[in-house]
């Protein structure tokens, strides 16, 4: 049964824990406006505690924050995804009532670019990543899938980790909370904080390696083929050890799913071919073939995004096969989706060949096997 905490009831903040060597950095003004959007000096006001919840909090927020990630990034009283407090604009991530548009549509309840939290909250495991304060430890399966082996006789980060449900765990299992470094505009990385904050958590500290990318002003609640985020992405191979290789998005994800990536050769049950070269996993972190039915996904669809080996800052309609990168996240939203494995797309029911109605019923392993819908 998932059910959110106390904290899930709060409304807003702004995300995870301030910890002090973010404080001590320069202030590019990622969150923007007054001070009290976010903080309390003493969780009080005219009488009134100031949580977001109107109860004074037994277990304290570090940095004076008036809450925590979970109930920064929640609406419980609503299906927006973008909400205003004061003059800061706060990413949406956990509606429990519902009510979001998925894939969005452009509206106030259009899901954002990672996906929301409440299918995994209110469908089940599959549906999303299980994450402290929101919903309760995967019941089938208890470490990351695809972790990495390790001689420790664990699997990658889930050897000391296990699951973001711990209380080790939750939002800044991913997340550096750096919200006072700027994370819009231009190419986001280290200076940043990070693109969406995605550092190493292994050691807290945004100058470890981060993922690098160019951030859609409204987190993707209006997307098109030329408004998007833009994703670093990289062919080349991993290690068995964490490592950010290429600052790319998949490198990130491959910290705890490992043996879903690139190319694993060594690693007992790991990669994605075997030593003949037959796959056996879908390709992740490989380019996109410029030729047969590959070639002719040449037009950006942001329901099946693919990530670009090098970054200016521009925004382009434009899929360069040869160049460019399928990765984890051109499958899968990460905070959750409608769909089981937190798919982009109902694979159970719409991805059948020969299906032409993939416009109102819409596939994305047709995106890139463009010759299989039939239409």
């Amino acid at each position: 049964m998932k059910n959110r905490d106390r904290k899930t009831s709060l409304l807003l903040a702004v995300t995870a824990t301030l910890a002090a060597f973010v404080l001590a950095g320069p202030a590019w003004g990622a969150v923007a406006g007054d001070c009290v959007n976010c903080h309390t000096m003493h969780n009080s006001q005219d009488g009134t505690a100031i949580e977001f919840n109107n109860t004074v909090s037994e277990d304290p927020n570090a940095s004076l924050l008036k809450s925590d990630c979970v109930g920064c990034h929640s609406n419980p009283n609503g299906s927006e995804t973008i909400l205003t407090l004061g003059d800061s604009r706060i990413p949406i991530v956990y509606n429990p009532g519902g009510g979001v548009v998925y894939p969005s549509d452009g509206s106030t309840s259009g899901t954002l670019a990672g996906g929301n939290f409440y299918w995994v909250a209110s469908q089940g495991d599959a549906y999303g990543h299980n994450v402290r304060g929101i919903s309760d430890a995967d019941q089938n399966l208890p470490v990351a899938p695809g972790g990495i082996e390790t001689t420790g006789g664990g699997t990658g980060c889930n050897y000391c980790h296990g699951s973001m449900t711990y209380a080790n765990g939750g939002c800044i299992s991913c997340h550096l909370p750096a919200h006072h470094r700027d994370a819009a505009g231009d190419v986001v990385g280290q200076d940043h904080g990070w693109y969406r904050f995605l550092g190493s958590t292994m050691y807290a500290d945004p100058a470890s390696p981060g993922v690098m990318g160019v951030e859609s002003d409204d987190w993707e609640q209006t997307v098109s083929s030329s408004n998007h985020n833009v994703y670093k992405g990289t062919e080349r191979a991993y290690g068995i050890s964490f490592s950010m290789q290429d600052n790319s998005i998949g490198s990130y994800c491959a910290g705890c799913h490992g043996n879903f990536h690139h190319p694993g050769y060594g690693i007992p049950g790991g990669g994605m071919t075997t030593t003949l070269g037959a796959w056996i996993r879908h390709p992740s972190d490989v380019i996109i073939p410029n030729e047969r039915e590959y070639a002719d996904y040449t037009t950006y669809d942001p329901l099946v995004p693919v990530a670009k080996t090098s970054l200016d800052g521009t925004v382009t309609d434009v899929v360069v096969p040869g160049e460019d990168v399928v990765t984890c996240i051109s499958c899968h939203r990460p905070h959750g989706s409608p769909y089981p494995d937190m798919l982009r797309w109902d694979y159970t029911n719409d991805c059948n060949t020969g299906n032409a109605a993939t416009e109102t019923e819409p596939c994305g392993c047709y995106t890139c096997h463009t010759t299989k819908d039939g239409a």
